[in-house]
């Protein structure tokens, strides 16, 4: 037996609205990987546009110009999406 939809709930990901995937990863998909193998992935947008994104974790931080390297990143710490 199947519930029916929630008009107040939120929009499901890939929907009008939610974070936009860019290069093919979803960017809280990948924070949340991070997460599982106890890193944080930050990311800041500046006036101009340009995203970039680090990894930390024991106060290192790891510089990742793009989602495709931070997912790069996250394999090589041992994690999956």
């Amino acid at each position: 037996m199947t519930k029916p939809q929630n008009k107040n709930a939120p929009e499901l990901a890939g929907s009008k609205g939610a974070i936009p995937k860019t290069d093919g990863v979803d960017f809280t998909a990948l924070r949340s990987a991070y997460a599982q193998q106890g890193h944080h992935l930050h990311s800041v947008t500046s006036k101009d546009g340009t995203t970039t994104y680090w990894a930390e974790r024991w106060g290192l931080v790891r510089y990742l110009p793009s989602l495709h390297d931070a997912a790069l990143f996250l394999a090589q710490i041992g994690g999956r999406l």
